[in-house]
Order: C-alpha cells, then sequence, then structure tokens
C-alpha cells in the first residue's frame, strides 16, 4: 500500500471513530456539571423548608438564637453595598459608630459578593444569604469529588466523597455560622498541592496562590488553621519541592498567596490590635473539645453509634462511626498502596495535626499544655477562641480516607472474586457499605429561623433615615450584659439588619471584638438609663437618635438630663425613637 494509501487509510480510522471521540468528550464534560446540579438539589434538600420561603427564612443549626446569622445577613449586605460603591471605605462599616475599620471586628466574608447581584436586584439580603449557603454546600462536594478524582479515585467513588461533603455533620451542625460553611476553597487548596507536586509548572503554582488566598478570605479561621496543618504535613512532600523547578513554582504560589492576603490580613490586625481584648484562658478552654466529643455524633442517623450518647453538653465531631471504620481501611490501603501513599502520607498528618490542635488546653503532656506556648509563639494563635474548629479538616481527611476505603474495597472485591456471579454480589456489598456509612451520619431534619419582617418596622426605619444627619448615627437600647452570650445580643443583631434599610451608622453592634468606647458605654448603660454622662457619650459620639424596643404605650422617658434633652418623635408598635439634644448655653 502506498504512503498516500496509508494516510487516506488512518484518515478514515480517525472520522470514523470520530463521533464516539466526541460523544466522550460531551460526556466528560456532561459529568462535573450534572454532579453540581445533584449537589445542589442535596443542598436544597437539608436546608428544607428554607427553599419554600427563601425570602424570610434561614437554615440553622443547633444554635440556639439566631444572633450570628443575622450579622453574617448584615455582613453580606454591606460586602454587596460596598461592591456597589467601588469597594469605598470597606472597612468603615455601619457598627460601632464613628469607630474606623469596625468591619476588621469580626469575619468580613468578602466570598459573600458573589451573591450581591440578589440583593441589587431583588432588595432581598434574606435570599441572598441562603443562596450563599447553597452554593457553598454545592461547591464543598465539586471541590470534594474533585479532589478525590485527583488522588486518583474512580468516578463513583469521588461521587461519593462529594455526596458525604455536603452531608458533612460538623457543617449542619453550626450552619447558623454561615463562614464555617464553605470547605470548598481548603479542597481546592488541597487539590492545587497535589496537582503542583504532580506537574510542577508556573500555572499550577499561580493556582494554588489564588486557592490558599481564597481558603483565608473565606474564613481567617480556616486559613489560618489551613496554613498550621500544611506547615506541619510539608515534610511527607519535600521531595516535591528542593528541586529548582519546583522551588520557583512554589514560590510563585507562595508569593501570590501573599500578595492577596497580606494587605487584608494587616488591615484586620491593625484594628483588632487596637479594640481586641484578650481571651480568657477559661473561656478557650470551655470551647476547647475533649477526645470522647470524636465519638459523639449530631446527627440522628439510621443507624445510631453515638458512643457517648448519655454525654450532657457534647461538641458533636464524629461524622459517623461507619465513616470512621471506612477510613481506617482507606489509611491502610492508600499507605500500602504505592499509587495512594504519598498523599495517604499527607494527609493522615493533617488529620493528626488537626485532632491534636483541636483539643486546644485540654491536650497536656505532663504539666505543659502545647496550646498556651502555641498562642504565646505563633502569630494568630492569640486572638483564636473556638480551638474547635481544627475539627473540620479532621472530618475533612475522615471523608476522604472513607472514600479511599471504598475505593480499596473495590479493588480488593474485583481481584478477590473472579467469577461474574460472586464479583457482581462483592460490589454490591461495597455498594451497600457505602450508602450506609453515608446514612450513618446523614444530618437530622433542617432546622430553620424566621428574620424579622421588616414592613413592621417601615414607621420608625423612614423616620431614622429622613431625620438623621449623613455624619450622626443612632444608639439601640437595650444592650447586652457584660458577659453576654448569643441570645443576649439577639435585639441587638435585629437592629443590625434593620439597619441594612435605614443605613444609618449605630452606635452598638455585634462583632468578636467591641470597641473599648462601646464596652465603657454599655457598662453605663447597665447601670442605668438615662442619666446626663450616657448622654454626654452619646452627643460626643454624634449619636442623633436613640432607639428603644418597646411596646405601644410604654412611658414616655422624655425629659431633661443635666445640659441634655430626650423628646421622644416617633413611635410604633415595637419601637420609640428618641432625639438627642444639648440646651445651649
Amino acid at each position: 500500500m502506498s504512503n498516500s494509501g496509508i494516510s487516506d487509510h488512518l484518515r478514515e480510522i480517525k472520522l470514523r471513530d470520530l463521533p464516539r471521540n466526541v460523544a466522550s468528550q460531551c460526556a466528560k464534560r456532561k459529568w462535573p456539571l450534572a454532579c453540581a446540579f445533584f449537589y445542589l438539589i442535596l443542598a436544597l434538600v437539608l436546608t428544607w423548608p428554607v427553599v419554600s420561603s427563601p425570602f424570610s427564612t434561614i437554615p440553622i443549626g443547633s444554635e440556639r438564637t439566631v444572633s450570628v446569622p443575622l450579622y453574617n445577613i448584615w455582613a453580606t449586605w454591606w460586602n454587596a453595598d460596598r461592591l456597589a460603591g467601588g469597594l469605598f471605605g470597606y472597612w468603615d462599616a455601619p457598627i460601632f459608630f464613628p469607630t474606623k475599620g469596625s468591619f476588621c471586628l469580626s469575619e468580613p466574608q468578602p466570598t459573600t459578593m458573589m451573591v450581591a447581584p440578589v440583593i441589587w436586584i431583588t432588595g432581598s439580603r434574606i435570599l441572598a444569604y441562603n443562596i450563599y449557603i447553597w452554593i457553598s454546600l454545592a461547591l464543598n462536594g465539586l471541590f470534594a469529588q474533585r479532589l478525590a478524582q485527583t488522588f486518583g479515585m474512580g468516578r463513583w467513588t469521588a461521587l461519593w466523597a462529594g455526596t458525604a461533603m455536603v452531608l458533612l455533620p460538623i457543617v449542619h451542625w453550626q450552619l447558623g455560622i454561615s463562614q464555617l460553611a464553605p470547605l470548598w476553597a481548603i479542597l481546592w487548596t488541597l487539590t492545587a498541592i497535589e496537582q503542583l507536586c504532580r506537574t510542577p509548572t508556573k500555572r499550577n503554582g499561580l493556582t494554588l496562590g489564588i486557592a490558599a488566598s481564597l481558603a483565608f478570605v473565606t474564613c481567617m479561621h480556616h486559613g489560618l488553621f489551613l496554613a498550621i496543618l500544611l506547615i506541619g504535613a510539608a515534610p511527607t512532600l519535600w521531595r516535591h519541592w528542593i528541586r529548582p523547578k519546583e522551588i520557583k513554582c512554589w514560590g510563585l504560589a507562595l508569593g501570590v498567596a501573599l500578595i492577596f492576603t497580606v494587605p487584608f490580613v494587616s488591615q484586620v490586625k491593625s484594628v483588632t490590635d487596637i479594640h481586641a481584648i484578650e481571651w480568657e484562658k477559661d473561656l478557650i478552654a470551655d470551647f476547647s473539645p475533649k477526645v470522647t466529643d470524636y465519638l459523639h455524633a449530631f446527627s440522628d442517623p439510621y443507624l445510631r453509634f453515638n458512643f457517648d450518647a448519655g454525654k450532657t453538653g457534647p461538641q458533636f465531631l464524629s461524622p459517623g462511626a461507619i465513616k470512621y471504620l471506612l477510613a481506617i481501611v482507606g489509611i491502610v490501603f492508600g499507605l500500602r498502596n504505592p499509587q495512594f501513599r504519598r498523599w495517604a502520607s499527607f494527609l493522615l498528618a493533617i488529620a493528626i495535626l488537626a485532632f491534636f490542635l483541636s483539643l486546644g488546653p485540654n491536650l497536656r503532656l505532663g504539666d505543659f499544655q502545647p496550646w498556651w506556648w502555641l498562642s504565646e509563639h505563633v502569630p494568630g494563635f492569640d486572638r483564636v477562641r473556638t480551638v474547635m474548629r481544627f475539627a473540620f479538616f479532621v472530618q475533612i481527611s475522615v471523608i476522604i480516607f472513607a472514600a479511599l476505603g471504598i475505593n480499596g474495597l473495590y479493588q480488593w472485591s474485583r481481584e478477590r472474586f473472579t467469577k461474574p456471579v460472586s464479583q457482581t454480589a462483592s460490589q454490591l456489598a461495597v455498594a451497600a457499605i457505602a450508602f450506609t456509612a453515608l446514612a450513618n451520619g446523614y444530618p437530622k431534619k433542617g432546622r430553620w429561623a424566621n428574620i424579622p419582617d421588616v414592613n413592621q418596622h417601615q414607621k420608625w426605619l423612614e423616620y431614622v433615615e429622613k431625620n438623621t444627619p449623613a455624619d450622626q448615627g443612632i444608639l439601640c437600647l437595650p444592650v447586652a450584659p457584660r458577659r453576654a452570650l448569643d441570645l443576649d445580643y439577639l435585639g441587638t443583631t435585629e437592629f443590625m439588619y434593620l439597619g441594612t434599610f435605614h443605613k444609618t451608622p449605630i452606635f452598638n453592634g455585634y462583632s468578636s471584638h467591641f470597641p473599648e468606647h462601646y464596652r465603657y458605654l454599655r457598662s453605663e448603660i447597665l447601670a442605668g438609663f438615662p442619666t446626663p454622662s450616657i448622654l454626654h457619650q452619646c452627643y460626643t459620639g454624634k449619636v442623633k437618635h436613640i432607639v428603644v424596643k418597646a411596646k405601644k404605650g410604654s412611658p414616655d422617658r422624655s425629659g431633661n438630663f443635666g445640659p441634655y434633652w430626650l423628646k421622644r418623635v416617633c413611635v410604633d408598635e415595637l419601637v420609640e425613637v428618641y432625639q438627642l439634644g444639648r440646651y445651649e448655653r
């Protein structure tokens, strides 16, 4: 056959296979989209019945109150508002007026800007918040699936990993704390590390830098903890970053991460250094779990394996007993299999380190408590209150190892059983175990909470918006006690949410840290309101109106208080508004 004939024959073969190749490529592209849609539907089901009333209700976990969710709704609105304003005055949020940089006193969560168009188009802060939760859960599943596939697991095993990550009990236990829900950036970072080790290119280095940056700005706790854990687990990957080419790529990743995070961190640190108070050691200890908490599941699974079920007030850190068993199988399989050994070692190092760090002061080596040493010598640790959040990384690791265990059981069944009938039966058994593991740890029926109806507050909202000058603010009462729980701040966070409609700065507020001037004023208000001293602080702090929760028909507090006066100017069913003034000398 001539050369032209051979070429024609090869061309004919390629053309003949073209439909098959096109179909294969389409299937590869459609699969991730189908999985993403599945995870989104699963997220909607898990938060039912919020999807039936997304403009007025939000999903919550075990929270006793919606103080934190209301703060996060407010933060979502502020991010959208500042994005529309070109980020001008981003850090000077309208709480703790006139404090500068008040948005630095808690989690800024700039990634909520992804739902800003929802607020711009619909005006609903609640809908935007719910969509952010749903997207976060769906992305958790998608990036867990991608991580499992990157580690070398099959399609269906990776789908199981993604499903388990959407169902992750620790997320649903604290679903009301929305900044803890997005784990996708952490999973993306782990995936990017694997890709950079496998293929050390500038593109992969850039991807890793971006992923790590997003992990930090999504949740500063997650970002700080991830950095510590990666540094601790890095020796398991040392062969992949000591050669010149690898060093350049890792340096690029580090440089990109620093470019995006350093300005963010420095701004937050500069403000919190001024206003933050040192956490009491007893409080940190209260938020630190015990080893037995890892045996207590938040969920109400079909198969109940709560080893510590009689305990009162536990932290629910177990992803499910069957997942633990599968994870053990996955660890053994991964360490024995050369294909997975490197990544099994890396992930195991992260899991072990996260477990011990999550114990906080409850980890003792004789008289030595490592946590207090870390808080003194590692930057950022002195600002950590909720040590338990290291447990998120433990559960992530358990899910990935459990998926690897399922993958190992599947491979073993194929090698052990050669007859078609026995092989099919063994694979069905593995599938049953995998399904049972998902059921064992399936979250409780979703809890939901109603958000205050803004229509009930239109009268005083309009009054405050129209009659408060742009350079002045309002004080909202009552205030929370000195040693308050989240429940005590419910009234404050409701005022913060309502403030997104009148857009007038509030003298008080809610955050992880409180400015000194507010702490001082709160002490005086709790001692008795109103007094000339309190009104003096309000007046010099440019407070124009004082908004008080009160039933209609409550006694009028108008009067003279030294050189200052209060006059009731607006009353509705729920709130009284007083104007603050001073007599001319």
